[in-house]
């Protein structure tokens, strides 16, 4: 095979070696991130959850992180209580309409993993309308919120 010179990776210099390189690991990099790169996060598994459940999942995480607050004195403690409720809140599919609130949560707890104590400052998302009000009816019968009063706080 007779290829031309300037085609020939064997003949670049050393910084269009390297610029050649380093445009293939983007051009990789970009593909696998299209491809979900592989930051797995758990699946919902099964139908929505009724209300109930769903603050079952939210207070219990509340509580946690409101008692590991008081009992826990390294950072990264409480950064590992903080993506168990992620992780928790990933597995639970929401009720309708609780979605988008359901991921917005989330995403606030993710940012706050490099600085666990900023949730006691930063003001979490809330549904709005009619879905805070049904979530906030069912909060006072739900035994896990029986301390967290997350959707009735003004």
């Amino acid at each position: 095979m007779n290829r031309a010179r300037s085609g020939n990776f064997g003949t670049m210099v050393p910084m269009q070696r390297i610029a050649a390189v380093l445009v293939a690991i983007l051009a990789v990099a970009a593909i696998l991130s299209a491809c979900g790169g592989g930051s797995a996060k758990p699946t919902p598994v099964g139908p929505a959850v009724s209300d109930q459940d769903y603050l079952n999942v939210i207070c219990t995480g509340l509580t946690s992180f409101t008692d590991a607050l008081v009992s826990k004195t390294r950072p990264e403690d409480l950064t590992q209580v903080i993506k168990d409720y992620i992780a928790s809140l990933q597995k639970v599919q929401p009720p309708a309409g609780v979605e988008q609130f359901h991921q917005d949560f989330i995403k606030y707890l993710q940012d706050s993993i490099a600085d666990p104590t900023s949730l006691v400052t930063k003001t979490p998302p809330l549904p709005t309308g009619t879905v805070r009000q049904r979530l906030a009816a069912v909060e006072s019968q739900t035994p896990a919120c029986k301390d967290a009063k997350f959707f009735t706080r003004p």
